[in-house]
Formats: C-alpha cells, sequence, structure tokens
C-alpha cells in the first residue's frame, strides 16, 4: 500500500462527516486532508479506544507507555510540519507521517494543531477531570478546535507551485471556526452520551459543575439511562450552551474566505450538525 492509501483507509473507517464530505475536494487538497485527519485519527484513537476504554487496572497500567506514546506521535506530526520526519523502529503508523511530510511539510499550517492535540490527549490520559465551562474550553481548544481548524486550513489554502499556502495567519482560521467547532463537539456529546456513559465515564467530557447541577455525576449517568426523561435537563443544558454558539459561531466562520466548492463542501458540513442539534431540540432523549 502506498501512504495515502494508508491514509484513506484509516480515515473512512467510521464514516465521519468530514471523510463524507471531503471525497468532494480536488485532488491535491484531499492529498492534504486524508493525510492530517489519518494522523489526527491515529492518536485519538489511541486513547480513546486503546486506553479510556479499558478497564482501571489496564488503563494504571499502560498510563505511563500510553503518555510516551503520545509525545513520539508530537515529535513525528511536528517533523512532518518541519518536512523533516524519517521513519525509525520506534515510529507510529510511518507511513501515515511520510503521507503528512508530503503535504504538510510543504504548508504553512505549522506546529499548534499538533500541540494543541497532543496535550488534550495528555489530560485524557491522565484523566483529570474537566470540573468548570472554562476548563471545558481549554480542553476544546485541543479536543475539537485544532482538528477543526486544521479543516478550515485545508478548506482556505491554496495549493499552489507544490504547496499549500494560507492568504491569512493561521490565528485566523483558528479565532473564526472555535465557536461552530465547540457548537458541534456539544451537539456530538449529546449524540453520544448513551454509547459513552454504558463505556466508561472517562469518555464523559461534560464538566462537572453541569452534571451536579442535573443531579448527576459522570459515574451514576449509565443510571440516568434507565429513567431517560431524568437526563434531559442535563441535555437541554448542554444544546443552550451550543445554541447560545451557533449564531455568532456561523457569522464568524462564514467571515473565512473560501472558493465556491469550499464553500459548499463547509456548508454541507455544518448543516448535518444544525439539522441534528434541531432534532435533538425537538427530542432530547431521541438517542438514549
Amino acid at each position: 500500500m502506498t501512504p495515502f492509501s494508508v491514509c484513506h483507509e484509516i480515515a473512512k473507517r467510521n464514516g465521519s462527516p468530514l471523510f463524507l464530505v471531503s471525497r468532494l475536494l480536488g485532488e491535491k487538497k484531499r492529498r492534504l486532508f486524508l493525510s492530517a485527519y489519518a494522523a489526527m485519527r491515529i492518536i485519538d484513537d489511541l486513547v480513546d479506544e486503546n486506553f479510556l476504554n479499558a478497564d482501571h487496572p489496564d488503563r494504571h497500567a499502560s498510563r505511563v507507555q500510553t503518555l510516551e506514546r503520545i509525545e513520539q506521535w508530537r515529535l513525528q506530526a511536528l517533523a512532518a510540519s518541519h518536512d523533516t520526519f524519517v521513519p525509525d523502529a520506534r515510529s507510529l503508523e510511518p507511513m501515515v507521517f511520510v503521507a503528512l511530510r508530503a503535504t504538510v511539510g510543504v504548508s504553512d499550517l505549522g506546529e499548534w494543531p499538533w500541540n494543541a492535540l497532543a496535550d488534550a490527549m495528555i489530560r485524557d490520559v491522565r484523566e483529570e477531570e474537566i470540573v468548570t465551562w472554562e476548563d471545558f474550553l481549554a480542553y476544546c481548544e485541543g479536543a475539537t478546535v485544532s482538528p477543526a481548524t486544521t479543516f478550515a486550513y485545508i478548506l482556505a489554502c491554496e495549493a499552489r507551485d507544490d504547496r499549500y499556502v494560507l492568504a491569512q495567519p493561521l490565528d485566523f482560521c483558528r479565532d473564526h471556526v472555535r465557536q461552530m467547532a465547540i457548537f458541534c463537539y456539544l451537539v456530538h456529546i449529546v449524540r453520544d452520551l448513551a454509547k459513552d456513559a454504558r463505556k466508561q465515564v472517562q469518555l464523559i467530557t461534560i464538566p462537572r459543575h453541569l452534571l451536579a447541577e442535573a443531579g448527576f455525576r459522570r459515574e451514576t449517568l449509565v443510571q440516568g439511562l434507565e429513567d431517560k426523561a431524568s437526563l434531559e435537563p442535563l441535555i437541554r443544558a448542554l444544546l443552550e450552551r451550543a445554541q447560545a454558539l451557533l449564531e455568532p459561531g456561523l457569522e464568524r466562520i462564514h467571515r473565512i474566505p473560501l472558493r465556491p466548492l469550499e464553500r459548499m463542501i463547509l456548508n454541507r458540513l455544518l448543516k448535518k450538525y444544525i439539522d441534528l442539534h434541531a432534532l435533538l431540540g425537538a427530542d432530547p432523549t431521541r438517542f438514549l
């Protein structure tokens, strides 16, 4: 398999809306998407599926090793972003980072997305509970704003002279996608609440104070699934937080200058989450 076919297989595994709409991109931007998405998917799956989904004794036993693998992933991503990645015996999924070097390595995307995502994954592995809304927003910088900024970069950049170049600083994309990224993440949390509660409480990233206001702790959410109505206040609180982000978020994200194709791709993606938010608003317990 080639580096980009490996990235394609990783990217299509879970049928992500990002992957589905990315099929409309031109070849050069699609290669950039596939390599960046696959690299981020690797670390997310490592933490969520392999670590957080394990029982407590297994998590305790593998914590140091998992933190070391996150740091290895970070170093590989940074090397690829500087066009210097060379596979060796320690490399995680080296073919993906060969592809990443061939795309991100000739871009001005920079280091921030990789460092921010790694920091969020480290917080997960250390099992640092999110207590306040401010904690949640800080966690979101790596967990959702970083991938969203990367996708916005892919849509907004120009592929020219074998390089990817953004007309604005990356901070411009980050600042203009932040609210919609968090909106989409909150909708995602509500949609997957029952699934995550049944798997492992460590997958729950709802701030402790919001859980407490609804009469829950992370450990008791699964019991709430037996009486779905008891979870409705919590779900409505999360949906209200999302609603507060929707209008200003749309206004800001539409300030990012995009060509018609990329604008259509972005609008299709956003519509999926906006429609899901409306669906949950009409029936908060729909996915419980």
